[in-house]
């Protein structure tokens, strides 16, 4: 064997051993039975309850850490100190609405990278801030539009975000066998994501949304009202973008039951007609089904094809 031929060969088994050592993420692979065209590694912060992020590239030299929302229906949002530098100024206010006294705007963004995935100008992109200042862990999310526009798939048992998932007709047999159970979801043409779940203390199903944020379990007070065990929390109220200030009760443990399956879960509750600003007869939800039910359930929010996941 030549030199040369000697060398080559050697160089070809470092590779395969370097590639073999490398986990599969960090190939693009995707070793869970929901497969798509890419995976991306999502991160948990803490702000007002768990959430899961994104990074993005948006031309800025730097990545935008964008939080991924389950229940909210705008595909692209960014808070004020990202629009401005996009902007080259500040965004003109449109309306009060935001956690800061620049309200909200709205500009164009001439480009957005998610992964692979390279998307053409968004016209008209909402920017409002989430706190006082301005700050926090994220600068902005990405909502329902992006999740089902996208067909993605959030992987809570593995902390991902998988995009191009195929359609196919739920259940996903592998996950069934796996031991998981499921449950469809609809989505709206007002991108609102619902589901049911049968509640003792009602004696009745109910709608509510399985989301991506916030805690294991949010309803709404006033059907719940003196039916589950509550308390008033003396943290203080909640805080909406449209500046409404509800109560907050806690529960140590409301029942319900989704697909056959009974829970137990600590809950918050607070009027949600108040905190959307809206009228009790507008209301298409009565509960949140959030990030910490969905991590201790290892649950798979499949927005390809309207379906949830999760281990009993």
């Amino acid at each position: 064997m030549s030199s040369a031929l000697r060398q080559g060969l050697a160089f070809t088994l470092i590779l395969l051993a370097a590639v073999a050592g490398r986990p599969a993420l960090a190939l693009g692979k995707d070793p869970s039975v929901i497969h798509g065209k890419q995976t991306l590694p999502l991160t948990t912060v803490d702000f007002a309850g768990h959430r899961y992020v994104v990074t993005a590239d948006l031309g800025l030299g730097a990545p935008v850490r964008l939080m991924v929302h389950g229940n909210a229906r705008m595909f692209l949002q960014l808070t004020h100190k990202i629009g401005e530098r996009l902007n080259r100024g500040p965004v003109k206010r449109l309306e009060a609405y935001g956690y800061s006294s620049k309200g909200r705007g709205a500009i164009d963004v001439p480009m957005m990278r998610v992964g692979s995935r390279r998307f053409p100008p968004l016209r008209r992109v909402p920017v409002f801030d989430f706190t006082a200042d301005g700050s926090g862990p994220f600068q902005g999310m990405v909502g329902v539009p992006f999740l089902v526009g996208e067909r993605a798939a959030v992987d809570f048992s593995r902390d991902v975000l998988i995009l191009g998932v195929p359609l196919s007709a739920p259940p996903n047999q592998e996950l069934l066998a796996l031991g998981y159970k499921g449950a469809p979801f609809m989505i709206d043409v007002s991108n609102r994501v619902r589901m049911k779940a049968y509640f003792p203390s009602l004696d009745s199903a109910v709608t509510i949304t399985p989301s991506t944020v916030s805690n294991a379990l949010t309803l709404h007070h006033a059907l719940f009202a003196g039916r589950v065990p509550q308390r008033p929390d003396t943290t203080g109220t909640d805080h909406s973008p449209s500046g409404t200030s509800p109560k907050v009760f806690l529960s140590d443990a409301v029942a319900f039951e989704i697909a056959g399956v009974r829970f137990m879960s600590p809950a918050s509750l607070e009027n949600f007609a108040e905190y959307a600003n809206t009228p009790e007869s507008e209301l298409r939800s009565v509960g949140l089904l959030g990030f910490d039910w969905m991590k201790e359930h290892a649950a798979i929010l499949d927005y390809a094809n309207h379906y949830l996941y999760f281990k009993p």
